[in-house]
């Protein structure tokens, strides 16, 4: 076949839509912005240590069951912001021209779908910006209610396949509904900077929301966040649909948290999503047993080599209907372990602090769960060292996960009123209910998913060089 025929058959297939992919390289790369980033002014600048642990606490109670656990606005103080629960955002570009969409979207490793709040819909959440003009797109294209992306329960929507998203374990439900189309993504070529267009990929178009809202809970006009990019690999989540390119592998590496400053990062796909040991760190990988959602195998955890009276049943999936197990989630702030796993982990760092330096915990009214007085002449490399235990599920023996001070403890002498004080960056949550590491607790770790063979690898690693 000559070069000139090649071309007229390439033009050919793009016209009626089988190509969905255009690049030179099978790789990509997204920012990772942290939800209080001044850049986008949705967290005010001038938040105390006190209200920015409050709303890390909000933030991530609402990731286990958000209806329950919804905190009312009364209870958050005046200058934290009302957000709709995860800790990234990110920023997609779709469309093409006149069309051209770059909004910002909370970036969520425990939702599949990809949605955007579309221009027509009734009601709407406040957005400082415009909603994306689908009507008038040249490349959007509606789902048909037979296509394989629209699995069940089929939900029609004006005449095609729907989009119908609970937030919430029960009634009264935060909901969206909307069309589920498909249009032009364009990513960031990490190697050449230019941005490459994904053709065809699916996507929620939302025309109605119910009790959704975004941005500061006062001047709510100011919200930015147009929508969500999710990462749970389904038949109708961008990740799937970019299997032939990416393999379904990304990878992120979070820095350390300071004083509860969070850093922007970048979260790399397919051929960038790369990691590897030396002589000194080794990759350990664990099987992720869930095929929608990155469940891990958490076996036990141990306090100063010392293994917890913990049943590890208590962390089992929950085939039913998700709502057990022990998984990682990056749009949580903080670490959430149910109390049959909390309190003997928090008795264990209770005695230590007590045996080692006479510690007692502060008393009721923190933020946080148990936080202490610091006085001087402490040993800053004395501290309890947490280790939580995974199956290896392939081989006998354990994959261990090593939390240090730094990944345990946060500085927050505001709080506390002394000199200094620290406060535990875990809490607990009911024994029916999810367990999950979070975010600061995933710092300074390479961490690589791979959803097409169900794995999650891991390595020690300064994240800082990432930035």
């Amino acid at each position: 076949m000559s070069n000139v025929h090649k071309l007229v058959l390439f033009l050919y297939l793009l016209d009626i839509g089988i190509i969905l992919f255009i690049s030179s390289s099978n790789g990509f790369s997204m920012r990772m912005i942290p939800i209080d980033s001044h850049h986008l002014q949705i967290v005010r600048e001038r938040t105390t240590m006190d209200e920015r642990l409050q709303l890390f606490n909000n933030i991530t109670m609402s990731r286990i069951y958000p209806q329950r656990k919804k905190l009312s606005p009364d209870s958050i103080k005046s200058r934290v912001v009302r957000v709709q629960k995860t800790l990234f955002v990110t920023q997609l570009h779709l469309g093409e021209g006149n069309t051209a969409y770059t909004p910002y979207v909370l970036l969520d490793t425990a939702s599949d779908i990809t949605w955007v709040q579309c221009e027509g819909c009734n009601p709407c959440f406040e957005l400082n910006g415009k909603n994306f003009d689908f009507k008038r797109s040249t490349f959007f294209r509606r789902v048909n209610i037979n296509d394989e992306i629209c699995f069940p329960p089929k939900f029609y929507y004006d005449g095609s396949c729907g989009l119908n998203v609970n937030y919430g374990s029960q009634p009264p439900y935060t909901s969206i509904t909307g069309l589920l189309g498909r249009e032009t993504f364009y990513f960031k070529n990490s190697r050449t900077n230019n941005m490459d267009a994904y053709k065809g990929l699916p996507f929620g178009c939302v025309l109605q929301t119910k009790d959704l809202s975004f941005g500061p809970l006062v001047h709510i006009h100011e919200n930015v966040v147009a929508g969500v990019f999710g990462l749970v690999a389904t038949p109708r989540s961008l990740i799937t649909n970019l299997d032939a390119q990416i393999h379904g592998r990304f990878y992120y590496c979070l820095p350390l948290l300071k004083q509860l400053t969070l850093m922007e990062s970048t979260i790399y796909f397919g051929d960038d999503a790369q990691i590897s040991g030396d002589a000194t760190r080794e990759v350990q990988t664990i099987l992720m047993k869930s095929p929608h959602l990155h469940f891990l195998s958490l076996s036990g955890i141990s306090v100063n080599g010392k293994r917890l009276s913990i049943d590890s049943s208590i962390f089992e999936y929950d085939e039913v209907d998700n709502t057990k197990g022990f998984y990682i989630d990056t749009g949580a702030p903080f670490t959430v372990l149910v109390r049959s796993a909390y309190n003997p982990l928090r008795e264990a760092i209770v005695k230590f602090f007590r045996d080692t330096y006479g510690w007692l915990p502060r008393g009721p009214g923190l933020v946080m769960d148990l936080c202490y007085s610091i006085y001087p002449g402490y040993d800053e490399n004395l501290f309890p060292i947490v280790v939580f235990h995974f199956l290896n599920n392939e081989q006998v023996g354990e994959v261990d996960l090593v939390l240090s001070k730094e990944h345990l403890f946060v500085d927050v002498k505001e709080i506390i009123g002394l000199d200094q004080g620290l406060c535990l960056m875990l809490l607990p949550t009911d024994d029916s209910d999810k367990s999950f590491l979070g975010a600061f607790q995933q710092a300074n770790f390479g961490i690589l998913y791979d959803t097409q063979n169900g794995r999650l690898s891991f390595i020690p690693k300064n994240c800082l060089e990432n930035i």
